[in-house]
């Protein structure tokens, strides 16, 4: 992993083969200090793709009950070509999405970045600080973290 800072305080990551690619963003996010900001873009290419996603459950639309599960995970090695990748930054704290495709399979799928998610060739990640605001996330209804001004 390579960083490069603008004057502005943007950072431009750069990973290589094998690097993590949410551990790689979250150690460049506290190596440059970054407490709120986001990623305004994320493109590169995977081996591994760990991903969840929120499904259909029982009550859906309605709220779930406490003891349905609505998160589904997914974690899979293919040659996946990253689409986009971008979110929030708060407290530090990266909550990404990423939108990847294997055209082996002609396979598109799209959720929350999870760890073990592997680089294959490179992905280059652009992340912008926000100045002069500090957010953290709070669970609200679901239990689902929200974010809040601190």
């Amino acid at each position: 992993m390579r960083t490069f800072e603008g004057d502005n305080g943007e950072v431009v990551v750069q990973l290589e083969p094998g690097d993590k690619a949410l551990e790689s963003i979250e150690t460049a996010i506290d190596e440059h200090d970054i407490d709120t900001g986001y990623v305004a873009s994320g493109i590169g290419s995977l081996t591994q793709l760990h991903i969840h996603y929120v499904s259909g459950y029982d009550s859906f639309p309605d709220f779930p009950d406490e003891d349905e599960e609505i998160d589904e995970y997914i974690k899979e090695e293919a040659a996946w070509e990253v689409g986009s990748l971008q979110g929030a930054i708060a407290d530090g704290e990266p909550h990404l999405h990423i939108t990847a495709f294997d055209a082996e399979r002609d396979k598109m799928l799209a959720g929350h970045l999870e760890p073990d998610s592997i680089v294959h060739a490179l992905m280059e990640i652009v992340i912008q600080p926000i100045e002069g605001l500090e957010l953290t996330r709070r669970p609200e209804q679901m239990d689902i973290p929200m974010l809040q001004q601190q």
